[in-house]
């Protein structure tokens, strides 16, 4: 049988995702806005159904099928259609071959001993999500499908999107394959199986309906396309604001969806991860009447996020601010934000932007030279500008900035400092597992080598991910920025204008504060784990 709601509370409190006092709580706010404690404990702690049934493989100290790397049995098919009514279960491999019957309800001695028989009386038990293993029953027990084929593809996309928000994902891949639809969610950085491989009815339903939404030709399969949708949720709720793109594979279609996520109060300078004294010193820079500041970093490493949250420092009623970008990911009130396209691109906006007094420019993304020598001209006389340039370092923005043909003099001049950032993902603080770091680990965290120097292994600990219920397993959750921050001073101007390299401004720089100083920074104080920051301990810059 699926498991009651009260069996799924209890292991929740026990498990320590929240205690009686909140269950009480929002019992009664459930009652009156007429929704399932459940659903109302799944947004309040922002925590999906899924950690609730991990909770309860964890209290029951048994393992939670892995539905992305375990493999239905063939031996499925001996499963009565009347018991699976009753009791949903599937016999599922691990990766290593071992056999388990994964459950819903461990307590559900009716249903496990009658699938025992059939399997043999000490096959192991696993706990999963009913609704997870739905579309693996629905392939050898179709007419147990839970849903009428008709209901399916919107109830099921309504229940991913609700996911996605609740797992904190910023992409839903939809991808037709072989032997049906797989859906992978974004989450922190890293691709993760949503439930099991869907029927290929089913997913293509679901494909169809999400370009529906999304105001694309669901008649064209062959060529690829582009939309956007705005998805409600219900009352009180604002809708969720996706892009959506499409392109034709080999079995069908493929859909990505990005969420365009607005969250004012949580993307401030103090909550990105940034040191204290360089936030100071960027909010130093942004008092100076002119000149520009840049954030790099590869694509994917946060550089957008912190730029909006620069302009979140800013007193919009005070000031006329307009940006330029592709595409405008945020709205932020009492901003003007242009949305550049084929017609008018980074350069022209920025152009037509010096005839609009402004005060603060942002351009998305420095492109090309074009784009350049009108962003730091602009800040030459008497604007600031922010932007982003695509290098690896900060020195390398100056260098980048040169080789596309800005001139030197002019890039001192006008060059307050450069970010330069990457994104890590943080540890979960209620399950990482805290040990002595080893004497290689403690070498490259400049810990000295533990013989008698104060530093010893005692003194340098480390933390590791375990995997909990409130990260999924995972042993992480959400993401941090790993920054360098390089200000120019007199005698870097200096070497900007004499033609310096990448080596000797970085030697000329000093000793300022780099990705591989914050990389150790954050493993020492717990925040990530050294294997999420080891390729920037051995950077050059």
């Amino acid at each position: 049988m699926i498991l009651n709601e009260a069996a799924l509370i209890s292991a929740g409190v026990q498990a320590g995702l929240f205690d009686r006092e909140t269950v009480n709580r929002l019992r009664s706010q459930a009652r009156i806005s007429r929704q399932p404690l459940l659903s109302a404990l799944s947004v309040e702690l922002g925590l999906p159904i899924t950690a609730l049934y991990m909770a309860l493989a964890q209290v029951n100290e048994l393992p939670y099928a892995r539905l992305d790397s375990w493999q239905l049995d063939a031996a499925a098919a001996r499963l009565p259609a009347t018991l699976l009514k009753r009791h949903p279960m599937v016999p599922l491999r691990t990766p290593e071959g071992k056999l388990y019957l994964a459950v819903s309800d461990p307590a559900d001695q009716l249903g496990i001993e009658t699938a025992r028989r059939i399997f043999g009386a000490n096959t192991p038990l696993a706990v999963v999500e009913p609704d997870a293993i739905a579309p693996l029953i629905a392939r050898f027990a179709p007419g147990e499908a839970r849903d009428t084929a008709a209901e399916e593809p919107v109830a099921l996309f309504e229940r991913l999107v609700r996911e996605t928000l609740l797992r904190r994902a910023s992409d839903i891949h939809i991808e037709s394959v072989k032997d049906g639809v797989r859906v992978r969610l974004r989450i922190d950085g890293r691709l993760q199986a949503w439930g099991s491989l869907l029927p290929s009815s089913l997913g293509e339903g679901m494909i169809s309906r999400v370009k529906v939404l999304a105001g694309m030709d669901i008649a064209e399969s062959r060529a690829t396309q582009d939309g956007g949708l705005s998805y409600p949720l219900g009352e009180g709720v604002d809708p969720v604001e996706m892009r959506c793109a499409s392109a034709p594979v080999k079995f069908g279609e493929r859909l990505t969806l990005r969420v365009m996520k607005s969250d004012p109060g949580r993307q401030t300078l103090d909550a990105l991860g940034m040191p204290g004294f360089m936030v100071s010193r960027v909010r130093e820079a942004l008092s100076h009447p002119h000149g520009i500041v840049l954030v790099t970093g590869p694509t994917g490493s946060g550089k957008s996020t912190t730029l909006y949250a620069v302009l979140r420092e800013l007193d919009a009623n005070a000031l006329n601010i307009l940006t330029a970008e592709d595409p405008v990911e945020q709205v932020i009130a009492g901003i003007s934000q242009v949305q550049v396209n084929s017609k008018v691109g980074f350069a022209d906006a920025l152009r037509s932007f010096l005839r609009h007094d402004p005060d603060i420019i942002l351009v998305g993304e420095i492109r090309d030279f074009d784009t350049a020598d009108v962003a730091l001209k602009a800040a030459a006389t008497g604007h600031m500008v922010l932007s982003t340039l695509h290098t690896n370092t900060s020195v390398g923005a100056i260098t980048r900035l040169a080789d596309i043909g800005c001139e030197r003099f002019l890039i001192g001049a006008t060059l307050h400092g450069v970010i330069a950032q990457r994104l890590v993902r943080m540890l979960c603080p209620h399950c990482r597992k805290e040990r002595a770091a080893s004497p290689e680990e403690r070498l490259l965290l400049g810990c000295g080598d533990g013989d008698g120097d104060g530093n010893g292994a005692q003194d340098c600990l480390i933390h590791e991910p375990a995997g909990c219920p409130r990260c999924l397993g995972s042993g992480y959750r959400g993401r941090v920025g790993l920054f360098e921050a390089l200000w120019l001073d007199a005698d870097l101007t200096e070497h900007i204008a004499n033609g310096a390299g990448e080596r000797e401004l970085s030697r000329a720089a000093g000793n300022f504060w780099r990705l591989r100083d914050d990389a150790r920074d954050k493993v020492l104080r717990g925040v990530t784990s050294l294997a999420e920051v080891r390729p920037f301990l051995n950077l050059a810059s």
